[in-house]
């Protein structure tokens, strides 16, 4: 064999421990995953408001000690962060941004007591929105049937439910039937703060009532009110 034969040969060898170490390192063990469970839907309703002791999904395993996760805005900017073991992942809603999107970003790996990575961490997604509420009565005489409702949402600013000026819609249904049928959209009234729709009836029915989302409030159906 020649000197450039030689130099060939002992390249290729050297090449080939390079990459077989490389391969080796690129596959490291698979690690079950661990998801955060945080609902998609977040409400606030009342000025304590959070979750508390979550338990981490997704096969998790329970050596897990130490994970984190951050509220990242959808500007890119952080909010704060959540973590803790497996059984007790604590997060705050209304510490979380009203009316948008909050992604829930892992940092590095779930890991045990020892410090060794034990699980990958997957992301997840959360809108927060303040709660609404709806009441409703109604009253029938002879043909006429009248049903009101007062709608309210949570006033992160007062800390307390207040009246909501919004639109809402009224629905029917027949007694024993599951359809439920609109009746029509109707505002509160300035002066009282309920909203009401009168319909020709001579027999009961079931009604209720639904406020929409908007970009800060969750939507909310009332009680079945039968009348």
């Amino acid at each position: 064999m020649n000197k450039r034969s030689i130099a060939v040969a002992i390249a290729v060898i050297a090449s080939g421990v390079v990459v077989g170490q490389q391969s080796a390192g690129a596959a490291p063990q698979a690690l079950p995953t661990c998801t955060l469970p945080v609902p998609a839907k977040l409400v606030i309703n009342s000025p304590d408001s959070y979750l508390y002791s979550l338990k981490l999904g997704g096969g998790c395993p329970k050596t897990v000690q130490d994970t984190t996760w951050w509220a990242v805005r959808p500007d890119g900017t952080y909010n704060f962060g959540v973590g803790g073991p497996w059984d007790s992942v604590t997060i705050w809603i209304n510490r979380t941004p009203i009316g948008v999107t909050t992604r829930w970003t892992p940092e590095g790996y779930g890991r045990d007591s020892a410090g060794h990575n034990v699980a990958r961490l997957l992301p997840a997604t959360s809108t927060t929105k303040c709660a609404a509420a709806i009441g409703l009565t109604g009253v029938r005489s002879g043909t006429k049937t009248t049903v009101y409702a007062r709608a309210s949402y949570y006033n992160t600013k007062t800390n307390a439910f207040t009246r909501h000026h919004g639109r809402v819609l009224f629905q029917k249904r027949d007694v024993g039937s599951s359809t439920w049928t609109d009746l029509g959209w109707a505002y509160p009234n300035a002066k009282t703060g309920a909203a009401s729709f009168t319909i020709t009836t001579n027999r009961s029915r079931d009604y209720r009532v639904y406020v929409p989302s908007s970009s800060t409030v969750w939507y909310a159906y009332s009680a079945t009110k039968r009348v």
